[in-house]
């Protein structure tokens, strides 16, 4: 009867021969298919939080800085006199073309959604789209190109 040590040290050699020889699965290979699905998609994640918010145009086309410039100063014309109402209509002016661009801003302003995603592989990433939210809390998705879509 051979003795304990020497079969364990005999089935350990013929295990290690075996993976070794590529017989047996590595521990990485042996691994549930659920594991090795995360660990591939490095781009996949769900969506934690989405923020909306509107962000004012640019540049106005200067249609609301001209026509503001005109109100204001017809409305400053109407104060004072002499060199009073010289002073008030280009004060006028000056405001109302700085109201009516903003006002023109304001009315061609465009609503952003940044929708902040935890990652497969454990960061965070907030992408900024253009538009109303796409997505709630909780839903798996993928970043194709830059783009969120749908897992």
């Amino acid at each position: 009867m051979k003795s304990f040590a020497t079969r364990f040290a005999t089935r350990t050699l013929f295990a290690a021969a075996l993976a070794a020889a590529g017989a047996m699965p590595a521990l990485s290979q042996a691994a549930p298919e659920h594991h090795r699905s995360e660990a591939q998609c490095q781009n996949c994640g769900s969506v934690v939080s989405t923020h909306s918010y509107q962000r004012a145009a640019e540049h106005g086309s200067g249609v609301g800085a001209v026509g503001g410039a005109l109100l204001g100063g017809i409305l400053g014309h109407q104060v004072g006199s002499g060199r009073g109402q010289t002073l008030a209509t280009v004060a006028g002016a000056a405001g109302g073309a700085y109201a009516g661009n903003h006002v023109e801003r304001n009315m061609h302003a465009q609503t952003y959604t940044d929708v902040r995603i935890r990652m497969a592989h454990g960061g965070y990433r907030t992408i900024t789209e253009q538009g109303s939210p796409r997505f709630r809390g909780g839903e798996s998705v993928r970043i194709q190109n830059g783009h969120i879509v749908r897992d």
